[in-house]
């Protein structure tokens, strides 16, 4: 009877270890919400970044996003990483968070006055697979 609780132990215990994920870390490539770019997490320093690695060729005189920095200095906090998120609409820096779920990353931003808004990206499957967009 004992053989059969540690061999039900040691299933379980490889069971679990099997489901965890092996890089608890965003690092990697993720398509935004609108799916028009995807952003490379990596680390940088002792935090976390998000570079632009594919986007929109630029309009004509205008300079290309790719490897704008919009993830700045994000360092784990919990569950979530805590930094600066910078908003290429408005071109302003905001405080911001990811959290990992998944094959889904949740990222929010707020304004000083508390406002928060943010979007959920998903995981690309081929992270050296990315390039820009050229208008041909």
């Amino acid at each position: 009877m004992k053989i059969l609780v540690v061999a039900a132990m040691a299933a379980g215990l490889v069971h679990t270890t099997a489901a965890a994920p092996t890089d608890p870390t965003p690092n990697g490539v993720w398509r935004v919400a609108d799916g028009t770019a995807t952003i490379r997490v990596k680390a940088c320093g002792r935090a976390i970044c998000g570079y632009v690695a594919s986007a929109p060729a630029p309009a004509p005189g205008a300079k290309s996003a790719v490897g704008q920095k919009i993830l700045i200095d994000l360092r784990p906090d919990g569950a979530v990483w805590r930094g600066a998120i910078f908003n290429s609409d408005d071109g302003k820096v905001y405080s911001g968070e990811i959290s990992l779920e998944g094959d889904r990353l949740k990222v929010k931003g707020c304004l000083p006055n508390g406002f928060c808004g943010g979007e959920t990206w998903r995981r690309e499957g081929n992270p050296d697979g990315v390039r820009q967009t050229q208008a041909r």
